[in-house]
């Protein structure tokens, strides 16, 4: 400890992790010229081969941020979510979405930051933060005094047990399986099945994201980048003979992990500590809905930052306020709609796909006001 030199970032909002969360807020400060910092662990950007959508909630914050325009550059906008059960097509929906790489938004968001002289500090894996103090401390030696520090730093957060100290994530239950395949295709595709679903939507005018959530009583690791195999993939999709077979082989690289959750926690903010993205509420991905709450959060805390910059504090009893229900109410739909995926009752079935064929409106309905329909802005601008 006595070789640790402390750098004096003490006017600095300090960001621990470079994800969607972090990038976002980072650049909203550095817009509004707070200084800023964001620590990121890894050596670069992180560059997942993974897909993501963006629903129209999320829509909003890029717009808010003016990087949609660069967004949708480099992605496709599907105009509608085609729904099957088994390989019966049950319903067409019209749908307000951007689908694309999670390595084009992050590139986006990134670009930007640093465009703006924002400062990111690479290879700095946490060790510890004291909340009194308000000193961060990595591997390494290295130290740094700062004005406020928040927690993007994902489900894993090392930050988060400052508030949940005894909790780890917990194995949802479900296991999923990613691919990017070359393949041309306009719209949503969603297949449900028993105990299973599959999804698949353009990325480019020339890729397409697969995925496959699979539901499993083992415990699978959480990390995007474990190999699956084909083999693999036929066993836990065996009862399924979707069309996906005709484009994925055992050539395509295949990515398999389990979706851990954490328990609620009660609390988005301690003393000095701000909790954003998946360090403060990882959810099961079945509305598409981690990367939209991330921006969201980013969107809010990074505001009201700006709105009360003398007075940090009241900035986050607000963000805790304007945050805590809406994000319990999107866990809980996502919950909701991993239950409906997978259902294996005929009779329960029968009435899902009812509903869904007949009453088009009442089955989305649900998901359109209270998912879609949210905008961040209004509740700031409208916060009493």
């Amino acid at each position: 400890m006595h070789n640790i030199i402390v750098n004096n970032y003490s006017k600095h909002i300090a960001i621990i992790g470079a994800g969607i969360s972090g990038l976002a807020l980072g650049l909203i400060l550095k817009k509004a010229n707070i200084p800023v910092v964001i620590f990121e662990k890894s050596n670069d950007i992180s560059d997942y081969g993974a897909g993501i959508s963006i629903s129209s909630n999320g829509i909003k914050v890029l717009k808010y941020l003016n990087i949609y325009d660069e967004v949708i550059a480099f992605s496709k906008n599907p105009k509608e979510a085609v729904y099957f059960s088994g390989n019966k097509k049950i319903n067409n929906f019209i749908v307000d979405v951007i689908t694309t790489s999670r390595q084009t938004l992050y590139k986006v968001l990134y670009s930007n930051y640093k465009q703006l002289d924002g400062e990111i500090l690479f290879n700095h894996q946490l060790n510890d933060i004291d909340t009194n103090r308000l000193e961060i401390n990595f591997t390494g030696n290295k130290s740094y005094k700062v004005n406020h520090i928040v927690a993007c730093d994902g489900i894993k957060s090392s930050c988060r047990k400052k508030i949940d100290s005894n909790k780890d994530p917990l194995y949802s239950g479900y296991s999923v399986w990613r691919a990017i395949v070359d393949k041309k295709q306009e719209n949503i595709k969603t297949y449900l099945g028993t105990n299973h679903h599959i999804v698949s939507y353009p990325i480019t005018n020339s890729k397409v994201s697969f995925v496959a959530a699979v539901k499993t009583s083992g415990n699978y690791q959480e990390s995007w980048r474990i190999a699956g195999t084909y083999a693999e993939l036929r066993n836990d999709l065996c009862h399924s003979n979707h069309e996906f077979f005709s484009f994925i082989n055992e050539k395509t690289p295949l990515f398999k992990w389990g979706v851990y959750i954490r328990p609620p926690v009660k609390n988005l903010v301690y003393k000095n500590l701000t909790l954003l993205g998946d360090a403060a509420h990882p959810i099961v991905p079945f509305i598409g809905q981690g990367g939209c709450l991330a921006l969201e959060d980013a969107y809010v805390f990074g505001n009201l930052l700006i709105k009360y910059h003398s007075d940090i504090h009241k900035a986050q009893n607000l963000y805790e306020s304007l945050r805590l229900e809406r994000i319990k109410k999107i866990s809980n739909l996502s919950l909701r709609q991993g239950f409906l995926n997978h259902l294996s009752n005929p009779l329960m079935v029968f009435l899902r796909n009812f509903v869904m064929k007949f009453f088009p409106y009442f089955a989305m309905r649900s998901i359109k006001s209270n998912v879609w329909n949210y905008d961040p802005k209004h509740y700031i601008d409208n916060y009493e």
